[in-house]
């Protein structure tokens, strides 16, 4: 019998853990809240912690997707940032390159100039 009740408390534990990870508990303990500090308090008090829940639960999808389309664009950016630092890289090379051309040619106009 010892080990029904430990298991029992065991389940409510995790189901306690399971409500808090996900936000249920806070959100209904905002929701209740709200509703103490109503001046004017709703007739069917369940209606109004289903509305508000509802928004709660509304909001949590708005910000999941917003993050969503935050980690994607700071993905992008992250590529952008990289693609730009390669072009850098290149624009460096062929700055360098252009130089070395000039040196060359101009060197190449030297040695004929004293040839002539």
């Amino acid at each position: 019998m010892a080990s029904q009740g430990n298991s029992g408390n065991n389940k409510r534990e995790d189901f306690k853990k399971y409500l808090n990870d996900l936000g249920v508990i806070d959100a209904l303990t905002n929701v209740l809240a709200n509703l103490y500090r109503l001046e004017i308090r709703p007739t069917d008090p369940l209606d109004y912690i289903r509305t508000h829940m509802t928004e709660t639960v509304i909001e949590r999808e708005e910000l999941k997707m917003l993050k969503a389309n935050y980690d994607s664009m700071m993905s992008q950016i992250q590529e952008m940032e990289e693609e730009n630092m390669q072009l850098a890289k290149t624009i460096k090379e062929l700055e360098n390159y252009g130089e070395e051309l000039s040196k060359s040619k101009s060197e190449t106009d030297d040695n004929n100039v004293g040839t002539e």
